[in-house]
């Protein structure tokens, strides 16, 4: 297991040695100490400030010890290296305490740490993760979990050395309706399935001109960031989720949709986003048609700015029964935080001339609270995360090829540094 540079100095207070007696050696990662997780969060954009840091706060299994971006030190007045990528400090930073606030990542990472939160820019996922994982503290890690196949070997790679899980945010998977919704095409459906799926927003480009909207940083646009909590639940859906063909349409944004921003999120102005709107070479508007193996077939789309008037989350299943009766089950909703929301949320099934309808959750977020619970269970060594991996892995591989496809793969440009030098 890797040990926290030797100039970096446990944060007073911390009695000595207590790594140690957390961490069996050669085993890495936290143990079951029957204390709260000691947890860090790196990079305090808005995902991490104002979906992460609430529910940790509140949880009585998670003490939340530090916090690093490199843009929120610059605004404390703390010396940053040139070239940091923060994730761009949430409106609610003012708020943190001092002493919360790290300068650097190695820093944080001497915290004595059993998680990270990692909410990065999806370029440096890898290389932050990394540093994560060589410090033999667990992470999670915002979708996408990286942005190829490689990184994700070499993440892989860090894990087993150290013994320190990680898992990938994957809420939209963990919600209710969408179990019931699975848990009926594993009961109705048998062989191959058709499956449509979108998430259409009306307004919601993730401020436009930041690094959500550069393919340097981002990697992609809304097939990426909202095509992937899609993909996490319909490749559940599959029976088997071997490919034999792909092709994905990636549209750049209009001079209206480049400016339908997000406003619910309460996000500042990205930085030299004026009346150009700043940077927008990602699609707005994005979706791919996949064949399987066994027949099944899968077409996905993902939308920041569409003419919907509400944000909506449509996923449809067609199959055949044993008894040979077709059989249809749609889900129709609101994925994420939006207020713009589908007001009256519903899984419908019909099996031949029977026709069932079930209301589902409507309180934004509980999703969040479920995929907390899994980090937890993670931590406790009571879940299969390797196994939850694999899942992640397909869909990171069905969206590089996607965006191969499209004609515009995903890039990951981050130059090479030393584990303690990693920006966020």
């Amino acid at each position: 297991m890797a040990a926290p540079p030797d100039h970096a100095r446990r944060p007073r207070g911390r009695a000595p040695g207590r790594r140690g007696d957390r961490r069996r050696r050669g085993g890495g990662g936290p143990t079951v100490t029957g204390r709260p997780f000691r947890t860090a969060l790196v990079g305090f954009g808005w995902i991490n400030a104002q979906v992460w840091l609430p529910r940790l706060l509140a949880h009585r299994n998670f003490e939340v010890v530090g916090v690093y971006d490199p843009a929120l030190t610059a605004r404390s007045g703390a010396r940053t290296g040139p070239g940091a990528g923060g994730a761009g400090p949430s409106d609610g930073a003012a708020g943190l305490p001092p002493d919360l606030i790290a300068d650097r990542l190695e820093d944080l990472l001497a915290r004595d740490l059993d998680l990270a939160v990692v909410g990065t820019p999806n370029h440096l996922h890898e290389q932050t993760a990394g540093a994560v994982l060589d410090a033999g503290v667990a992470a999670l890690i915002e979708k996408p979990l990286c942005l190829s196949t490689e990184e994700l070997r070499r993440l892989d790679a860090r894990s087993w050395r150290t013994g320190a899980p990680f898992q990938i945010s994957r809420p939209s998977a963990r919600r209710l309706d969408v179990d019931r919704l699975r848990s009926l095409v594993r009961q109705w459906c048998v062989g191959p399935v058709r499956i449509n799926a979108e998430w259409l927003r009306s307004s919601g480009v993730p401020r436009p001109g930041s690094w959500f909207t550069r393919r340097d940083q981002a990697g992609g646009g809304a097939l990426l960031d909202l095509g992937w909590h899609l993909a996490e639940v319909t490749q559940g859906l599959l029976p088997d989720p071997r490919r034999t063909s792909l092709d994905a349409r990636l549209l750049p944004p209009d001079d209206v949709s480049a400016h339908r921003g997000a406003g619910w999120r309460g996000d500042s102005p990205a930085p030299g986003a004026g009346k150009e709107g700043g940077v927008f070479d990602v699609e707005a508007d994005g979706s791919l048609r996949a064949r399987y193996r066994d027949g099944s077939a899968l077409s996905l789309r993902a939308a920041w700015a569409t003419d919907v008037e509400v944000d909506t989350t449509r996923i449809e299943v067609h199959g055949t029964g044993a008894d040979g009766e077709e059989c249809h089950l749609e889900l129709v909703t609101t994925f994420g935080f939006s207020p713009h929301r589908v007001a009256h949320p519903v899984l419908r099934a019909r099996r031949g001339d029977r026709v069932s309808e079930w209301p589902v959750e409507t309180a934004p977020g509980k999703e969040y609270d479920a995929q907390l619970d899994a980090t937890l269970a993670m931590l406790r060594r009571s879940l299969p995360w390797r196994t939850e991996l694999h899942r992640s892995a397909q869909v990171l591989s069905l969206l590089e090829d996607a965006y191969r496809a499209g004609g515009r793969p995903l890039v990951s440009d981050a130059p090479a540094r030393p584990a303690g030098a990693v920006p966020c």
